[in-house]
């Protein structure tokens, strides 16, 4: 995989950790593609207009921290980004969550169009 995507793709996952991106329905918008689903740490399905609604909500209550980031090209259109986060809320670090994002190539704009948490075992 080309090193300069990877780092991209990266990139567009961390924006989506940051409370500027989160609190702003547009910027959101442009990074989750219309077909996005989500199946989230708690079991919870979203959609697109789901996660548009709840995401903004939830961005003034937690900070996100990842890290050990791989991506994947699974197809020239299409890359699975991998890592592990942790909300912390209040100063507190919670449970460990492995995330898994694909991210497909539309025109010239990368979006991610599936995302799934996993609580990591204690």
């Amino acid at each position: 995989m080309d090193d300069a995507l990877a780092a991209h793709l990266q990139a567009l996952e961390r924006a989506l950790h940051e409370p500027a991106v989160r609190g702003d329905v547009a910027q959101l918008a442009a990074l989750l593609d219309d077909d996005f689903s989500e199946i989230g740490s708690s079991g919870v399905c979203f959609d697109r207009a789901a996660a548009l609604a709840e995401i903004p909500r939830e961005r003034a209550q937690v900070e996100i921290v990842s890290t050990d980031y791989q991506v994947v090209l699974l197809a020239p259109t299409l890359a699975q980004v991998r890592y592990r986060s942790w909300y912390v809320v209040g100063g507190e670090r919670q449970r460990e969550v492995l995330r898994s994002s694909l991210w497909r190539l539309r025109g010239a704009a990368w979006r991610v169009v599936f995302h799934q948490g996993t609580p990591a075992v204690p």
